[in-house]
């Protein structure tokens, strides 16, 4: 009898010192852990959870799990709680907003699982909880960081492109006039040399009046080219520039008044069609961007047809699209697409221009954080979107 008993007791002290194992590891686990009924509600609780949502033990006992759920993110567990009472599962591990104390939300990582009764039926769930709300913090914070340090990469590259482009604007706008100025003055220095050697022979290119004619034009088209590149220097660095409260019908009219020779020579009409009529922009900008399409879509109008152009502006994505839209002779995209925003740029002939009007109207909307685009065919007119 005595061998009988003995296993007995042997077992029974294992499935006493497993009850002691498991509660000391509930108990003083580092991790949230609860007993929960198949209802969802709390049997129990250690104090790393407790500690989690800021409630007592007492506190817990008195809600189920569903009541301390965030209400987006109730419905997250029903399914998969309804496939561990059929079996279908044995554990689950959802992300979760809990409420705890004072409705502070906290962002938990679950496992749940479920443990039986020998008789088949469901006993309790058992939750283990961790903390990930300063971890998702964390991981936003990386996001953000990354944004901004992605904002500031193509700050930069917009810099060098800008510093290239100006670069290039520099070596093209200015070496001309200089070498011109260089050529003739070489050339009058060597009429002044034969002058004072008393050479009277007029074999030479120019004649003294002739290259100082010529001197002054070049030194005029030089400083023409010096001021056009002050003053989109002057637009890339001016960014701080103070916003106004512009009235765009009130500017576009005014902007009319200053074009009504054009307008009544060519009986153009132009219309306003404005869903947003008060824009947060600096005016010097603004009326010159709008100057600038509306005379280039008068300029360049068809000569058998009536000019028409259609000013608008509606909002868009937190942002006011302004749209100025002509039926004048349009430009081939095809063949000019990557060049209309460039300077010197000129696709008409027989018309004054110097390509410069484009070019820093880009300048000036890019500068104040927006974009400008041009949907155009030939003889089918131009539309500018810009978007402020």
């Amino acid at each position: 009898v005595m061998n009988k008993i003995a296993p007995v007791a042997d077992l029974q002290q294992e499935l006493k010192t497993s009850r002691d194992t498991f509660a000391s590891a509930f108990r003083d686990s580092g991790i949230g852990m609860a007993l929960l009924s198949h209802e969802g509600l709390f049997i129990d609780a250690n104090n790393a959870l407790c500690n989690i949502l800021g409630f007592s033990k007492y506190d817990l006992s008195q809600h189920s799990l569903q009541d301390i759920t965030h209400p987006d993110d109730i419905q997250l567990d029903a399914p998969y709680m309804s496939s561990m009472l059929q079996r279908e599962i044995s554990t689950y591990n959802p992300e979760k907003r809990l409420i705890g104390q004072a409705g502070k939300t906290v962002l938990v990582s679950l496992t749940m699982s479920l443990v039986w009764s020998n008789d088949g039926l469901p006993k309790f769930f058992i939750l283990q909880a961790i903390d990930i709300t300063r971890k998702k913090e964390m991981e936003q914070e990386i996001l953000q960081k990354n944004a901004e340090l992605e904002v500031t990469r193509q700050n930069l590259l917009n810099k060098v492109n800008q510093l290239e482009d100006l670069s290039h604007i520099i070596a093209h706008n200015l070496r001309g006039p200089a070498g011109n100025i260089k050529m003739l003055s070489e050339a009058l220095l060597d009429l002044l040399e034969k002058k004072h050697r008393g050479d009277s022979r007029t074999d030479g290119a120019f004649t003294e009046e002739e290259a100082t004619l010529l001197i002054h034009d070049a030194s005029m088209s030089l400083m023409d080219s010096l001021s056009t590149l002050m003053q989109i220097t002057e637009i890339k660095l001016n960014k701080e520039i103070p916003q106004d409260n512009c009235d765009l019908p009130a500017m576009v009219n005014d902007l009319c008044n200053q074009l009504q020779g054009i307008i009544l020579d060519k009986n153009a009409i132009v219309r306003q069609k404005f869903e947003v009529k008060t824009v947060a922009y600096p005016r010097m900008y603004l009326e010159s961007i709008l100057y600038n399409l509306l005379s280039n879509a008068l300029k360049y109008a068809r000569p058998d047809a009536t000019p028409e152009i259609v000013i608008s502006a509606k909002a868009a994505d937190d942002r006011v699209r302004l749209s100025v839209k002509d039926n004048g002779l349009g430009i081939d995209l095809v063949k000019y697409g990557a060049r209309v925003f460039k300077l010197n740029q000129v696709f008409h002939q027989g018309f004054e221009s110097k390509g410069i009007g484009l070019y820093m109207t880009k300048t000036m909307v890019e500068t104040m954080g927006g974009h400008i685009e041009l949907h155009s065919a030939p003889n089918e007119g131009c539309e500018f979107i810009v978007t402020l």
